[in-house]
Formats: C-alpha cells, structure tokens, sequence
C-alpha cells in the first residue's frame, strides 16, 4: 500500500514509519523544516529538542489548510495516518489548538476523499473522555463503570480534550457520507522508551492517594505498533479504540487501589482486576485489532522514597 503519514517529521511520526516503511511506500506530510524539526523531548527546555529529519521517502512540507499541498501529496495514496496535532489544553491557546486539531482533521478527510483515499487512521487521545487532564472545575470525575471503556460518555473541560472528541465526530460523519473507512485512535499517555528503561531500574513510587488518570500508559513502540495495525486491518469501523498499556504504572495490585482510595468505585467494577490490572480497557483494541502490548512494568521495583 501506498500511505501518508501527517505529522511525520514528530516524534511518534517517526517510530510509524519505521514500522511501516518495512513493507509499504510511505508519503511524508509535516509543515516543519525537516532539517529543524523538533521531536517530544521532556528533558529539553520546553519539552521539545531540535531532530533533524533524514528519510528515503518524499517528504512534503505542507500545512494542513494548503489544500493544494493536500492534493499533491494524497496523489495515489490508499491510507492516512494522520498523527498531526498540537498536544495542549490551554484554554488560552485554544483558537490555535481548535484550528488545528479540529480544522486539520477535516481538512485531511475531506481531502482523502476527494482524492479517493481508502481510510484514514487519526490519532485522538484519552482526552476524548474529558476525565484525564486539564480538568478546568478541578473536580474529580465521575466514572460511570471502571475498567473504563470508549462507551463512557465524554465530559470535555479543556479545549485539548473538546478538539479531540470533535475529530473522533468528523471522522464519524465522513465514514457516514462517503464510506470512507475511518478509525480514530485514543493513546494514553504515551512514553519514550528513556523513561520506561528509567523506571524499570529506579521503581515505581508507591501512590499516595487516588489518580484521576487511572495510572494509565503506554509505551511508544506499543502505540506504534498499535497504528500499523489499524492501517493494515482488513475491517476497521469509524468507533474510537484505546492504545494503552496492559498494566499501571502503579506498584500496587489495582484492585487494592480501588479498595484503599475509592471503596465507592469497588460495587462498579465491570471485570476481575487481578494483579495490577489496567483500569482503562483495551479489550476493544485486542478484538479488533489484535493489540497485544509487549511492554509492562511488571519488573519494575517500588522506588525507595
């Protein structure tokens, strides 16, 4: 197959093209100088260090309203994966973020369309729910069952959140206008692989108190692989699916979790939590998409305080 990868010259771009460009003709679409592109770095100042982009494949470097730069670069393409996006819930930022995240999304199906893509594959997030980060009430949120499922209504707070759910509805109504396959997937809080090797030697710090974000997430390489195969599944259907990780990052067996901070959640617990079960599901991901993480924190020590 032929796919366009948006977003590409990113840090999660990068590891999904690896994997792809084993076995399928890759198109690379960013707005970035590649020979300045920044990748995710939450050790650099600002989070975001300087990673010259050096690829075989054609590289366009298009913003997300040039619909000519679209059309040219869509040229013959079967699949999008369209990982594109500004990462923030700042709601003074949220006209940028909006434009972006929601714009850019439609912009890119409604493009594919024109140019008789076949499916798009787009990166929403958690966030979707509303109950993870940039809770602007400050209040804690209502969880309707747990291990939470993409069935759990969404209660956005923050502009991040609000733009991503609105792209999981764009991706709905093309699918629904013009049959155009489309999946939007919602990845936890995705780590770099220095961060998972850190933690597997200096421990997980034993929790003090309930976490609103479940101890959910997910290594980069599992997300990646996640992406491949929802651009190679023989089926996909325009519902949202969750990447994240098999277990928490919590140190605890999960259902003591529960037991210990919020004996309330215990008589809504919709399956067995052994040993330091997820309480986000990704049952979703594995039916359909066969997603089977490999990475766990299953050897990780508790950190000495």
């Amino acid at each position: 197959m032929k796919i366009m990868i948006t977003g590409a010259a990113g840090w999660l771009g990068r590891y999904v093209a690896e994997l792809l460009g084993d076995r399928h003709e890759l198109v690379l679409l960013d707005q970035a100088d590649p020979e300045q592109a920044t990748v995710f770095d939450p050790e650099a100042p600002g989070g975001r260090s300087v990673s010259p982009l050096r690829t075989p494949w054609p590289y366009h470097r298009t913003a997300l309203a040039d619909e000519d730069g679209l059309r040219a670069a869509l040229a013959g393409v079967d699949v999008v994966v369209h990982l594109a996006g500004k990462p923030t819930g700042d709601w003074e930022t949220a006209e940028e973020t909006i434009a972006t995240n929601v714009v850019g999304t439609f912009n890119i199906h409604r493009a594919a369309v024109r140019a008789g893509v076949r499916r798009v594959v787009s990166a929403s997030s958690i966030n979707a729910f509303g109950t993870f980060f940039w809770r602007v009430s400050g209040l804690s949120p209502v969880r309707r069952a747990l291990p939470l499922t993409e069935d759990e209504p969404a209660v956005p707070e923050d502009p991040y959140s609000l733009s991503k759910l609105t792209g999981e509805l764009v991706a709905a109504t093309f699918h629904r206008a013009f049959g155009l396959e489309t999946l939007p997937l919602r990845f936890a809080g995705v780590w770099p692989e220095q961060r998972y090797d850190r933690l597997l030697t200096d421990g997980l710090p034993a929790s003090t108190g309930w976490a609103d974000d479940l101890w959910q997430w997910v290594h980069v390489r599992d997300v990646s692989a996640g992406i491949v195969a929802a651009a190679e599944a023989a089926v996909v259907t325009p519902e949202p699916i969750v990447l994240a990780a098999a277990d928490t990052c919590a140190p605890e067996p999960t259902l003591d979790l529960v037991r210990r901070y919020r004996p309330d959640l215990a008589p809504h617990l919709t399956a067995p939590l052994p040993g330091r079960a997820p309480l986000l599901s990704i049952d979703r991901a594995r039916t359909r998409l066969g997603y089977a993480p490999r990475f766990t924190l299953d050897a990780a020590p508790v950190a000495t305080p």
